[in-house]
Formats: structure tokens, sequence, C-alpha cells
């Protein structure tokens, strides 16, 4: 008695375009992983401590439709609530890895406006490197464990190909 299932040419075509949907989009990633790796780097990215604590609490979020989800009023007013500066002070520290007290000197309010100039470069740009790393988390978050593993390999490769060349 023969039990196998007849072969089905749609079935077999709607498992390639799945496969190729699933390879499109694993490439996609790949790439933009390493266009904000490079762009981040090799560009010196650095970001405001003020704006790094935006994106990093979702006070920058965006809609489905590409547009900002809250406006700069109600952003202002959220940065007011009682806590938000602390969270700000706290996160910062833990990142630079500098005490909260240093960064309680930086000014009022979370405008941080008063980083001592001679810091100022290094420490915007190493929040520049986290918030990418935030990013490029945030993207193969959206990954399955196998197609992740392959994302990482090939990024180790394309590591590897860069190193060669310096």
């Amino acid at each position: 008695m023969n039990t196998q299932l007849p072969i089905n040419k749609t079935n077999i075509n709607s498992q390639r375009t799945s496969y190729s949907r699933l390879k499109n989009r694993e490439n996609q990633l790949v790439n933009l992983t390493a266009k904000i790796l490079k762009t981040s780097v090799s560009y010196k990215q650095s970001i405001h401590p003020r704006i790094f604590c935006r994106r990093w609490f979702g006070l920058s979020v965006l809609n489905k439709d590409g547009k900002p989800r809250f406006t700069e009023e109600q952003i202002l007013a959220m940065e007011s609530e009682h806590g938000y500066r602390e969270k700000c002070i706290n996160l910062i520290a833990r990142l630079l890895k500098i005490k909260p007290n240093t960064i309680h000197r930086w000014g009022k309010g979370v405008a941080f406006d008063k980083i001592p100039v001679d810091k100022r470069q290094k420490y915007e740009l190493y929040l520049g490197y986290v918030d990418a790393i935030r990013v490029i988390t945030a993207s193969l978050t959206e990954l399955d464990e196998n197609s992740l593993l392959k994302v990482l390999r090939r990024l180790e490769v394309r590591k590897q190909e860069t190193g060669n060349r310096e």
C-alpha cells in the first residue's frame, strides 16, 4: 500500500516562493545590518544624549505610516515627567561607565547642554554606536532562530573578508 501523497506542483512552487522570500529577507537584513554598522563606524555618527534617550525609551517611534507617533509637544511633556531624567542619567551612566553624579552636572532637565567639551565627542560617538546596535538588534529579532544564525554567520564572513583587505 502506497501512503505517499501525490506530488502537487502548486505546493512545490509555493514552497519555493516561501523559501525565496525567506532568503530575500535574510539578504535584506544582512545588507541593512552591514549598512548600519558601516554608516555608524565609518562616518562616526554620534548622537546627543537627549536624542539617544528619546530613541531608547521609544519617544521618537514612527507609526506604520512612517510619521512620528508623538508630537514634539507630547515628547517634551513626557521628558518632563517625574523619573524620566533619572532613567536617562542611569542608562547613560551604565553605558558610558561613568558615575550618575557626573551626568547630573551636565545641566538641568534632559538638555545636557553642559557636557564637558573635551568629552562630548567621545560620549556622543559611543552613544551613536550603541544606538546602531539597538537598531540592528530590533531588526534581527524579526527572524526565527535558524535565519538569525544564518545572518550572523554571513556577517562573520563579511567581517573576515573586510579584515583581510585592511
